[in-house]
């Protein structure tokens, strides 16, 4: 046969493309393409000398690894030294050394960490089919998250198929040792909770922000109400209140206070609901409860109606609550208070629904305008840190105040309105000696106690013209007061009152001495207020402040006309609000190193603040833009306190912070604590909002701020210029608990019995009964 001559040279011609293709490895495997030096250019997420293996998803390392030594250089390069460029695992480059972040200035941070890696650093990829096989404990597609715990693995192998280059199918398994790809969650949090990211747990709890590296990596379970442990596995029990604990003092249970008002008389209409919180976190919503401005609707009133709404909801979650209310005005609405006496612990605060239809409001008013609020009068507790009684002394708490026309007395300023009186008229020297060594400490610093009950006093020197004035000081001392048995049936719910005191010399000779801050009512004789028993704590209440003395705490400012007083934080809020705004940023992370200004004691979630009602503020001036009368206090421009009868009574809580947090500055705002130029700007007001704590209840008063605009500038043009107009006016103190001197007196089985985890029934001790063990018997052997 005779070929012809093209024919021929076409034919090898041919042979020799398919002769060169074939030079690369498997044909790139259909998944590149055959370049230059019969080297495979790998499509996309393919790798290897063949394109047959596949590259696994990346994501942000949990752990960062080393790489080594990459390029095989004998060296490992710095974190700016790219090496393997158009590498299939790294096509733009990697380097060898840890990489470091730069700000925006371009500058280098030496600690950074988690660069993305394969698999994120806790997996194996599986090149088969580009998959993550994920180390025990974390998971998604690049094993970016961590898992919950209690997963339930299904462990199933994958098969697997791929083509080879001849063109048939081969199959195989994809198990790598004991682990496979096809696991698959079947169970996350035992099935009583929610697998979420901390981001989204830090947003549940009270929407708190988490924007660490590791806030969509990091997971935890969410439990339902009711179940507990890291998986949610263990069912929680009853609480009840120790019955031991209630021989000795009383109970805290949550006292709340709900009330509805209308500007106009016998306007209000419609209807609302109440949301209810139990001990576990667990809502409930009541029926709808019908409204009318008198408080009684078809011949039932306010708290017969809330009372059997609470009663009525599922599982008997309120199985008992007392209530009381008031008619506000004329028809104008109510205030009822409700007592969960069956519902012990830190309940979170009540609310109202006055949406019930919806985005429209089902709270009407025939004319005028009407507000619905909610706050709590008492905070109930699962811990007393106020548990040891200063045995052989009773007090009654008395306003510093005539009894005639309720005026002030000389002896009362800011954080100084009442004082600790004896029954039965002045403490004896040895009940003073006694009362005094049951304060003890205040401050930390045993070295600088006082006198021979080794006491500290609790107060300030400040000064102004008139002379040199014992103040509420840097360590102030905490007291809570429960009232003395003087009936048969003694209510184990009479909550006691807390109350700051420190100790004024110059009021000796008057009877006074033993200063206390806030007050429970307007009783000012003796013998016309409450008697009660004292107990003390262990724990420290400071003084909010800022600056950068040594030690961090309020000083002295005992010579007129000096500067050299520290700064308090102070702060302001609305009423029915839980928001304060303070004039300084009083987180943790606002900590500079000295010799900067910082917090004197900085406030973090979870801590603890007293805030109360002691007429903080400035008052009235006089030609000379001094205070009237005693330093920095009172008037009615501003602290709203010209007698004893315009305090705001029982505000000595011990409130939780739930949240710490800075804002934008707003069209009415200034971020300095500098007093407003009233002369240049004489109706716009501007204030210190910036700056802001949320506590875990609402305050039932107003903390107020300055008033600028409102100062008295007849007087020579005279107006305080030596505070913050433009801030609040509330002085705050952090309360530090410690362990000692503590007792948890509600919780599971009441301390009289042993939860069991796996059915949530309270086992009993001997001698108690009860589902929540907190009944005595003699019969429960």
């Amino acid at each position: 046969m005779i070929i012809p001559k093209k024919a021929l040279l076409a034919t090898i011609a041919t042979a020799g493309i398919s002769f060169v293709s074939a030079e690369c490895p498997n044909a790139c495997s259909g998944h590149g393409e055959c370049s230059s030096h019969d080297m495979c250019s790998c499509d996309r997420n393919w790798q290897g000398a063949d394109c047959s293996q596949r590259t696994c998803p990346f994501g942000r390392a949990h752990v960062d690894l080393p790489k080594g030594d990459l390029n095989f250089d004998q060296q490992i390069g710095d974190f700016d030294e790219e090496v393997l460029e158009y590498s299939t695992t790294y096509p733009y480059g990697t380097t060898e050394g840890f990489p470091h972040m730069v700000d925006t200035d371009g500058v280098v941070i030496d600690d950074t960490a988690h660069d993305y890696a394969e698999c994120s650093n806790k997996g194996v990829c599986d090149r088969a089919i580009g998959m993550c096989d994920c180390l025990p404990g974390y998971d998604g597609a690049a094993c970016q998250r961590a898992s919950c715990p209690n997963d339930i693995i299904s462990s199933k192998d994958r098969t697997v198929v791929q083509v080879t280059s001849d063109g048939k199918a081969a199959s195989r398994s994809t198990t790598y040792g004991a682990r496979n790809h096809a696991n698959v969650q079947t169970g996350q949090c035992s099935g009583h909770g929610t697998c979420e990211s901390i981001a989204q747990l830090a947003h549940l709890n009270n929407e708190n922000i988490y924007t660490l590296w590791d806030k969509d990596t990091t997971m935890g379970c969410s439990c339902d109400a009711g179940w507990d442990a890291p998986d949610c596995s263990e069912r929680m029990c009853k609480y009840g209140i120790d019955p031991l604990y209630t021989d000795d003092t009383t109970a805290r249970v949550t006292q709340t206070a709900v009330r509805i008002e209308s500007s106009d008389a016998s306007a209000l209409g419609g209807q609302y609901a109440l949301v209810f919180y139990d001990v576990f976190g667990e809502d409930y919503v009541t029926k709808p409860l019908d409204i009318d401005g008198t408080g009684v609707v078809n011949g039932v009133n306010v708290c017969d109606a809330a009372t059997a709404a609470l009663i009525e909801l599922p599982n008997g979650v309120v199985p008992s609550v007392e209530c009381s209310y008031q008619v506000l005005n004329t028809n104008k609405g109510f205030e009822y208070t409700l007592t969960f006496i069956g519902n012990p612990g830190e309940l979170k605060e009540l609310e109202i629904n006055q949406h019930l239809d919806g985005s429209r409001s089902t709270i009407t008013v025939s004319s005028g305008t009407y507000s619905a609020d909610v706050y709590t009068k008492v905070i109930g507790e699962f811990t007393d840190h106020f548990s040891e009684r200063c045995e052989g002394i009773e007090v009654q708490i008395l306003a510093d105040s005539l009894n005639s026309d309720n005026s002030w007395s000389s002896h009362v300023r800011p954080g100084s309105l009442g004082y600790l009186a004896h029954p039965s008229g002045a403490f004896t020297p040895a009940q003073k000696k006694k009362l005094k060594a049951c304060l003890g400490d205040a401050d930390y610093d045993t070295e600088n106690n006082v006198d021979v009950s080794n006491w500290d006093r609790g107060y300030v020197k400040e000064a102004n013209d008139d002379g040199s004035y014992h103040m509420i000081g840097a360590f102030p001392h905490a007291i809570k007061v429960v009232p003395v048995e003087l009936t048969a049936n003694y209510d184990k719910y009479m909550n006691g009152h807390y109350h700051l005191v420190w100790y004024d010399e110059n009021a000796e000779s008057d009877n006074k001495e033993f200063r206390v801050a806030n007050l429970n009512d307007n009783s000012n004789v003796i013998g016309e207020g409450q008697t009660y028993y004292v107990y003390t704590t262990k724990g420290t209440v400071q003084q909010m402040g800022y600056g950068n003395e040594s030690p961090l705490e309020i000083e002295d400012n005992d010579v007129a006309g000096t500067t050299t007083s520290s700064t308090r934080i102070t702060g302001y809020f609305d009423k029915y609000s839980n928001k304060i705004y303070t004039n300084y940023d009083t987180s943790c992370k606002n900590n500079p190193e000295s010799p900067n200004n910082r917090n004197h004691v900085c406030v973090e979630k979870g801590d603890k603040l007293f805030v109360i009602d002691s007429c903080w503020g400035v008052g009235d001036l006089d030609s000379s833009g001094d205070p009237i009368g005693n330093p920095i206090f009172g008037g009615s421009l501003i602290s709203g306190c010209p007698t004893s009868q315009d305090v705001n009574y029982n505000t000595g809580n011990i409130y939780t912070v739930t949240k710490v947090y800075t804002v934008p500055v707003g069209a009415n705002t200034t971020v300095a604590s500098d007093t407003v130029d009233i002369s240049a700007d004489t109706t716009l007001k501007r204030s210190v909002d910036t700056n802001v704590i949320e506590v875990n209840a609402n305050f039932g008063w107003r903390g107020w701020q300055g008033d600028p605009e409102n100062s008295n500038t007849a007087l020579s043009g005279a107006r305080d210029t030596s505070w913050s107009d433009n801030t609040g006016i509330v002085f705050l103190f952090h309360f530090n608990p410690v362990e000692e001197g503590s007792y948890s007196y509600t919780s599971m089985c009441s301390n009289r019995g042993a939860c069991n985890k796996g059915t949530g029934i309270c086992e009993c001790f001997k001698g108690y009964t009860k589902d929540d063990c907190s009944l005595q018997s003699s019969l429960a052997m």
